[in-house]
């Protein structure tokens, strides 16, 4: 770790956004510099947001830990992990007060001011580290196979309180910080609010409130269905009127029954149309890509990240596109590859095969699972290589893939090829910044959100070590997270002999 890391001032501010522009053109121009760049939203809307957000999350008494007479809070490990991608320190030290990140460093050289009220809480053989970033979450699903036309079919009521559900689910396995991406109607905007509100607790939700979808898509069951350029700007100006963080698109196909999986969706001037105005208001896109022309088109419409990058051709062969993938790279796009919901489905028929057998069809798509997952673990593994940036986004509810279980996804990256730090700062500080969150989550700085996990092992010595929380903090209070049964009922156990 460099001593950067060890910095007591927060970050400069940076230019504000969104630039002036004259066309859609000059437009995508400024937002690629800004993607590149970064700086932080000044805008009185986002501060706004900001203050209502922290001011909700500091008042959740009945499920946050507080104590009552600090004025800070002083939290020693014997090792820190600051979430920028480098090596851990030991004797680290993080000075919290209110909701905020005020001083970090190492033990000795962090204190509150003299004379402050200070609640000191020492793990001297435990790792602290930022609150984990899952970029790719579906809340409204239960992770047991269930396909999304089932999932659909149910009242928003019931997939509300299933989110309730999922979100403390997150919450408790360490991840603070979630990216939705495909609820139902209005279902995530209403447990935002109900959290926001205090009557349930969950990480912090960035939202797209649905995904775009062709008529007949992939997830327009979900409820944002559009046709040719005018509606697809509409959907996404209603959106971000309802309350969107950023704009999901499905590019392509998927598993929803009327869809056609690797075949693209919409055009590019359709998807053109979504990215000139979410990028106007200062919102990113990620699209959902099954297929090797679907990332092309979102590329050319300069989506933000591409969401599973599958490399397949429309008859469903693979092949590795050397030259999408440069693009990929040279454009600054983020890759959110998703492997762990392929391998939970692997697992899944793997339990049963250890229970009581499978029948020829179940091994036959058994073995086909497991050269499909090879494939896109070489694939993950080739863009890595080429200097992708590659973020964990574990997808789950999805399929087999319960949350709670995100620590599995940022491991598959480390078999990809990232190291055990790379992988952390997947799903860290590099998950933040593909959402455009780095400036409040991530990493520990001072100014930043106290979003903070404590695990029993270091995960840049082995990522594996990301399944040892031991405590969680959310704008600087503790979770209380239960019993320790509740807690190891969240995962999701590998066969004996699994991948």
């Amino acid at each position: 770790m460099s001593t950067s890391c060890l910095k007591t001032e927060p970050s400069p501010p940076s230019s504000t956004f969104p630039p002036k522009w004259t066309s859609p053109t000059t437009f995508r121009s400024a937002w690629a510099v800004r993607r590149k760049i970064r700086p932080k939203r000044t805008t009185l809307t986002n501060l706004r947001r900001t203050e209502k957000r922290a001011s909700a999350q500091s008042g959740k008494a009945s499920f946050l830990m507080q104590h009552p007479g600090a004025q800070f809070k002083l939290i020693h490990a014997g090792t820190l992990v600051d979430g920028r991608g480098g090596p851990s320190v030991p004797s680290g030290a993080v000075l919290v007060q209110g909701s905020k990140i005020v001083a970090v460093g190492r033990q000795g050289e962090v204190a509150a001011p003299d004379g402050a009220s200070v609640e000191t809480l020492d793990y001297p053989d435990k790792t602290l580290m930022p609150g984990m970033v899952d970029a790719h979450t579906h809340h409204v699903g239960f992770g047991d196979g269930r396909v999304g036309d089932e999932v659909a079919t149910y009242p928003d009521e019931i997939l509300t309180v299933q989110a309730a559900r999922n979100a403390r689910k997150a919450l408790f396995s360490g991840v603070t910080t979630i990216r939705e991406n495909g609820p139902k109607n209005m279902t995530m905007f209403r447990l935002r609010d109900a959290v926001n509100d205090g009557l349930t607790i969950g990480p912090r939700m960035h939202l797209c409130g649905r995904p775009v979808s062709i008529i007949g898509g992939h997830m327009g069951y979900f409820g944002s269905e559009a046709t040719g350029p005018n509606e697809t700007r509409a959907m996404t100006r209603q959106l971000i009127k309802e309350g969107a963080d950023y704009i999901k698109i499905t590019a392509t196909g998927g598993s929803t029954a009327t869809s056609f999986t690797m075949r693209p969706s919409f055009n590019v001037d359709e998807l053109l149309a979504i990215t000139d105005e979410a990028h106007k208001f200062g919102k990113p896109t990620a699209a959902h890509c099954l297929s090797t022309q679907g990332t092309a088109n979102s590329l050319d419409a300069e989506v933000d990240m591409i969401i599973h990058c599958v490399f397949k051709r429309v008859d469903g062969t693979n092949y590795f596109d050397e030259e999408v993938a440069e693009r990929i790279v040279r454009q600054g796009a983020y890759v959110n590859p998703t492997l762990h919901v392929f391998r939970a489905r692997i697992w899944t028929l793997q339990h049963r095969k250890e229970r009581e057998g499978l029948t020829t069809q179940q091994q036959a798509e058994l073995d086909e699972e497991l050269r499909e997952f090879d494939v896109r673990i070489e694939d993950c593994r080739r863009l890595i290589e080429m200097g992708a940036k590659v973020i964990t986004g574990s997808d789950s509810s999805w399929g087999n893939y319960m949350l709670g279980n995100t620590a599995y996804e940022a491991e598959c990256l480390v078999m990809s090829g990232y190291s055990n730090e790379q992988g952390v700062y997947s799903v860290t500080g590099d998950a933040a910044r593909s959402l455009d969150m780095d400036d409040k989550v991530g990493t520990l700085e001072a100014g930043k959100e106290a979003d903070l996990v404590i695990l029993d092992g270091d995960p840049t010595a082995d990522i594996r070590n990301l399944w040892n929380v031991e405590d969680v903090f959310l704008a600087g209070n503790r979770v209380e997270r239960g019993s320790s049964e509740s807690l190891a009922a969240i995962r999701q156990q590998p066969p004996e002999n699994g991948i």
